[in-house]
């Protein structure tokens, strides 16, 4: 009798175990594992976004680490949210710090040539079709470079990464430096006033020496950029 007692209590016990697994392992599959993704040469928060599926609005929304929507660093982690997650609205409280940012009279007062059709980089320079607007953020380099150039297309990218972007969609770029070109280096494009016979270039940008929202103008190493025509 104590040996069938004995054998009765580990068929309970093992009874018992098989029919708690199945319950903690549903539990186990339904914890959602956040996505992650890890920026490459060339990506812009609106492609990440396009591609799993989610707004640029709500990737900037979920990602801490991104101070400027604009401005992402090849290697940074970003995390991609559900499309139903309830995520804070840091993108409108950028936006309307943006909008508060007062930009120095230089920006809006500034003399400059405006871009004209009829100039020609060269015979193998190849033109995007025209944007509608400027959607770069009004005080930074890349908003300055699209209106110098608004033959350029939007959404290049940060200002380190316009010349690829630029070639991958079939316009020319090059190391030789041009009037009229976009020059771009790290971090940072700008616009070529002139090219000069010492081996310089005269940049006009935005955001750079004179600082946010201000154009400056300044001679620099033709060698140290890579160009847009």
């Amino acid at each position: 009798m104590t040996i069938k007692s004995g054998l009765a209590a580990v068929v309970a016990v093992f009874s018992v175990v098989l029919l708690a697994s199945p319950a903690t392992h549903a539990e186990e599959k339904t914890a959602a594992t956040p996505v992650k993704v890890t920026v490459q040469a060339g990506d812009t928060l609106e492609k990440i976004a396009s591609e799993h599926g989610v707004t640029y609005v709500q990737l900037y929304n979920a990602n801490a680490g991104i101070a400027n929507p604009d401005m992402i660093d090849v290697g940074q982690e970003l995390t991609i949210p559900a499309a139903d997650a309830q995520l804070p609205d840091r993108y409108a409280e950028f936006a309307a710090q943006q909008a508060a940012t007062p930009i120095a009279a230089a920006a809006t007062t500034a003399s400059y040539p405006v871009y004209s059709q009829t100039y020609t980089p060269g015979s193998q320079a190849v033109y995007a079709t025209d944007s509608s607007g400027n959607t770069y953020f009004k005080g930074y380099c890349t908003w300055y470079a699209k209106s110098r150039r608004p033959d350029l297309p939007n959404q290049l990218g940060n200002g380190g990464q316009w010349v690829a972007n630029a070639a991958a969609r079939g316009i020319a770029t090059g190391s030789t430096p041009k009037v009229g070109a976009i020059a771009e280096t790290s971090g940072h494009v700008g616009y070529v006033e002139a090219v000069n016979a010492d081996g310089t270039i005269t940049i006009s940008d935005m955001n750079g020496r004179a600082g946010f929202g201000n154009v400056g103008s300044y001679t620099a190493n033709a060698g140290n950029y890579q160009y847009i025509y």
